[in-house]
């Protein structure tokens, strides 16, 4: 695996397989397999961004969630996992799908609209172990595509 960290505080903002050619050069960043340009990031230029190639992978990978210093990764604490609901929920729901649970953290507290809810784990698309209207707020029903915020 490859990946392309901030210059300024090796916060991984890419992860990518072996096979993917990486440059990024002073004009920006491409990403291309095969002789083909898959990616192109214009802002991503060699004045702030490395390349470290040979990285051990990382399953639950989510771009500003780690940190990559040459050697090993690290969590980053500055990050915020941010996603939408998959689905629509009730008050009820003890299981949150949030399309990729790889955006928060492995515990923690997220916010939809004026509702806090703790959840204990993630799995795959889902938050589970989730206590709703949390932290003094109420449980209540929120609509598909409703911001999901780590808090």
């Amino acid at each position: 695996m490859k990946t392309i960290v901030r210059s300024i505080d090796s916060v991984s903002l890419f992860l990518f397989p072996d096979d993917r050619d990486i440059r990024i050069k002073g004009r920006g960043t491409t990403v291309s397999k095969d002789g083909v340009v898959e990616l192109s990031i214009p802002k991503l230029t060699s004045s702030n961004a490395t390349l470290i190639n040979v990285v051990e992978d990382k399953p639950d990978y989510f771009g500003h969630k780690f940190k990559h210093n040459g050697f090993t990764w690290s969590n980053n604490p500055d990050y915020v996992g941010v996603n939408e609901l998959f689905y629509k929920i009730d008050e009820s729901v003890t299981t949150i799908n949030v399309g990729d649970a790889n955006a928060f953290t492995s515990s923690g507290t997220v916010q939809i609209d004026d509702e806090k809810i703790t959840y204990t784990g993630v799995d795959g698309a889902n938050l589970t172990g989730c206590t709703r209207g949390a932290n003094s707020t109420s449980a209540s029903s929120h609509s598909v595509n409703a911001t999901v915020k780590q808090v």
